[in-house]
């Protein structure tokens, strides 16, 4: 089932530019209930919400919020609103807590398509960042985590999910491997490489190094040259760089590209990545 969800792009910075409050109005155990009731009182929307170490995850189910057409699940016309008044109260409250650091999840489901449900995941300094104009809309909507998961049994509760306090490794590797996904389709296109495909990319962060399977694949009975590969490894290598520049991130030893149709592997140490900045 594929997932049509372009629409959320503007929600997601309109609405991720909300106010944040310079003194702490709530601690951190007073987090979830605090959403739950400002959700409640002020947008009528009943949502659920707990906290995991310096996670937070926020469940809304909403008759109507996801449409199906044709095999593709989209937002509804009319979720822009009733989504960016859920994402205005998470921030409110965690931007204005004692310790305003972490993550958050954002979890929606329509219980008129029970298979399924969005996932919005985002890194709370990335939220104060586009606030204080210091990222550009664009660059923010690219750190945001969205995507469609399968739902069996259909979610209805958070206590169906194990939720884990995420760390920013595992964060940037989720993320890296979205953008590198885009970032190789984008190339493809550029070069007029009708005869590749790319497909998910994959990134894992282990034992100090940071993995990333480039699934980017020739067209049946064809094979891909070393010099794209060389290609795909240098625009890879060049995104992570930067990216990871970006966020001041320096607790690794390595990348590893592996590109899995060639059997190619390309590590390179931390130091090394500076020539591609």
């Amino acid at each position: 089932m594929r997932a049509a969800l372009w629409s959320f792009a503007l929600l997601s910075v309109s609405f991720g530019l909300a106010g944040c409050s310079s003194a702490p109005s709530y601690r951190n155990e007073q987090v979830p209930e605090a959403i739950q009731q400002i959700c409640t009182t002020e947008y009528r929307f009943q949502v659920t919400a707990k906290r995991v170490g310096q996670t937070v995850a926020v469940h809304l189910s909403h008759e109507g919020i996801l449409e199906q057409s044709e095999g593709q699940v989209r937002l509804a016309a009319t979720a822009n609103e009733v989504l960016g008044n859920v994402l205005e109260a998470i921030h409110r409250v965690l931007l204005s807590s004692d310790d305003p650091h972490g993550f958050y999840l954002f979890l929606v489901s329509d219980p008129s398509i029970p298979g399924v449900y969005l996932m919005l995941m985002r890194y709370l300094e990335d939220v104060r960042r586009v606030h204080v104009n210091n990222i550009t809309p664009s660059e923010f909507f690219s750190r945001t985590i969205l995507q469609l998961q399968p739902a069996n049994p259909p979610l209805t509760n958070l206590n169906q999910i194990a939720i884990h306090d995420i760390t920013l490794e595992q964060f940037l590797s989720w993320q890296l491997a979205k953008r590198l996904q885009d970032r190789l389709t984008e190339h493809t296109q550029q070069q007029g490489l009708s005869q590749m495909t790319v497909g998910p990319c994959i990134g894992e962060f282990k034992n100090g190094e940071f993995a990333f399977t480039l699934n980017v694949l020739p067209q049946t009975g064809m094979t891909l040259e070393d010099e794209v590969v060389d290609q795909i490894f240098q625009e890879a290598t060049t995104l992570i760089a930067k990216v990871l520049s970006a966020y001041h991130f320096d607790r690794f030893q390595a990348i590893r590209l592996i590109h899995p149709s060639t059997g190619r592997n390309l590590q390179l140490p931390k130091n090394q990545l500076d020539i591609f900045r």
